[in-house]
């Protein structure tokens, strides 16, 4: 199912979190994401993931960095099973 149609059938199930640019993602929110997920167990591997995710993000100068699916594996492991990057055109040169 997409996001889109997640977002309009049951808007409940998106969770947002903010982060401030200059410290990054604070491990209590992203603790309170792997609950909001349903995946406590996975909290110290979604936030190793989030994080590493975070620093990719601003250490390439991307506009977006999207995982779609985020997966648990039957052994309990959190993956990106798929992800989408895209950097900024004018950054392009630093690279």
């Amino acid at each position: 199912m997409s996001i889109e149609d997640v977002a309009h059938e049951d808007p409940s199930k998106i969770f947002k979190l903010n982060v401030n640019p200059f410290t990054g993602p604070e491990v209590a929110d992203l603790m309170k994401a792997a609950d909001d997920l349903g995946i406590p167990e996975q909290r110290s591997q979604l936030v190793w993931l989030m994080k590493s995710v975070y620093d990719c993000f601003m250490a390439r100068d991307c506009d977006m960095i999207e995982i779609n699916p985020l997966i648990t594996t039957k052994q309990g492991q959190v993956l990106a099973a798929d992800s989408k990057i895209t950097i900024d055109d004018n950054a392009g040169y630093r690279q």
